[in-house]
């Protein structure tokens, strides 16, 4: 009996797969629970394992094919036995294809084709399980009246159904005047990490953000850090950063703002009752989200511990699924990266996400005298479907109370 192997979900967040390298060949004999092949998912790498003993009788997919969740990628059953026909959908990788080192020449017209629906990336809920994509009649007839692959249009349709509109916006691509000559260096990839920032930052960008801005006095967050780290330093070995003393005021301050620790599904806000910070780290293939599970009922020093954790086994790609997903909430800092402010993209399936920039020294005024103090910015962006303007600004003016007010958090 022929056993498909599958490309198989290995976090709630992951949509596809990508085949780093195949372990084994067509022919080998091959054990149940034997690791098969390497995958890249949801921003780490793991290994599938057989499903079954026998002989790997074909493998249906290529090193750096991106292949959807449940859609088969090999078949393993007894030697001889004949394999289904069925082949995997696999998604396209390049938006353009260009060759390299090619040489753009002056003043020439690119003609319109029917390739602009593959600048665009399918969010999870354009496929449905086993890799079928939702499309309405209308737009899967014109789509085959003008030759447009649906696999690669964003639905804008209920539940992210692909409709006719989406398709007749997907037709052609703008005629291009180029006026001078632009010689190609180099053509590099994208990263399966970077691929799949890429998806997650398409389907947040379908969604309609708001950005709530303020500055926060920090003078009381530096006093506290020098005292935390005068225990934590002897006692564990590491110091207590800023990241990690605002972590945990935002889980405090998230316990009191619900809505801020939900996800949108369908028309129903699911808001939870655990805070899970996702901590944005830079790693050197792009960025990657671990999660500080129940960060409102741990301390700082717990969150300190954890974070130093993820930093370093993030920087060998040793992080479980687990640790990479389940975040409720992000906290992005770049004022390690020397940035004042920035306007962050939301993490989906989340409602919203705190960027922060650097700690400044700088002349401010206090009951009518110029004092020097630490001051911050920092920015939150809400999806407006579900936030207003007015519930963003409570929640930094909260934030702002406990960051300006901290030593009554737990230590």
């Amino acid at each position: 009996m022929v056993t498909t192997m599958i490309m198989q979900r290995m976090s709630v967040a992951m949509e596809y797969g990508v085949i780093l390298k195949w372990l084994k060949k067509e022919g080998d004999i091959v054990k149940q629970g034997e690791p098969i092949v390497e995958i890249f998912g949801e921003k780490n790498e793991f290994e599938l394992e057989a499903p079954a003993d026998g002989v790997l009788l074909k493998i249906l997919c290529e090193v750096d094919d991106e292949i959807p969740i449940s859609e088969p990628i090999a078949y393993i059953g007894e030697k001889g036995e004949k394999v289904p026909d069925a082949m995997p959908i696999k998604l396209n990788k390049d938006a353009v294809t260009t060759t390299a080192a090619a040489t753009i020449t002056p003043s020439v017209s690119i003609p319109a084709t029917k390739v602009a629906a593959r600048t665009t990336v399918p969010s999870v809920e354009t496929r449905l399980p086993g890799g079928k994509i939702k499309a309405s009649p209308r737009a899967k007839k014109k789509a085959k009246e003008m030759g447009v692959d649906l696999s690669f249009i964003v639905g804008t349709g209920p539940e992210g159904r692909i409709v006719e509109k989406d398709v007749l916006a997907a037709e052609t691509v703008p005629q291009v005047a180029v006026s001078d000559e632009r010689k190609v260096k180099q053509v590099a990839p994208l990263a399966p990490l970077r691929r799949t920032i890429a998806r997650r930052m398409t389907q947040s960008a379908q969604n309609p953000h708001i950005t709530m801005i303020t500055e926060i006095d920090m003078t009381e967050v530096v006093e506290l850090r020098t005292e935390i780290n005068e225990q934590v330093e002897k006692k564990y070995g590491i110091r207590v950063s800023f990241n990690d003393i605002i972590v945990k005021a935002v889980a405090d301050t998230l316990d009191r703002f619900p809505k801020f620790n939900a996800t949108l599904m369908g028309n129903d806000l699911v808001m939870f009752d655990e805070v899970n910070i996702g901590v944005a780290m830079a790693t050197d293939d792009g960025l990657i989200v671990p999660t500080i599970k129940g960060a409102n009922r741990k301390s700082i020093t717990e969150i300190a511990l954890e974070t130093k954790d993820f930093g370093k086994r993030a920087k060998t790609n040793e992080l479980k699924p687990e640790e990479l997903s389940g975040s409720t909430f992000t906290v992005s800092n770049l004022g390690p990266f020397n940035v004042d402010l920035f306007i962050p993209v939301i993490n989906p399936p989340e409602t919203a996400i705190l960027a922060l920039g650097q700690i400044n020294k700088k002349p401010v005024v206090i009951d009518d005298k110029i004092v020097i103090r630490s001051m911050m910015m920092a920015s939150c962006a809400v999806d407006h479907r579900v936030l207003d303007g007015a519930p963003a600004g409570q929640f930094l003016a909260a934030l702002k109370e406990t960051l300006e007010n901290p030593f009554m958090m737990k230590i």
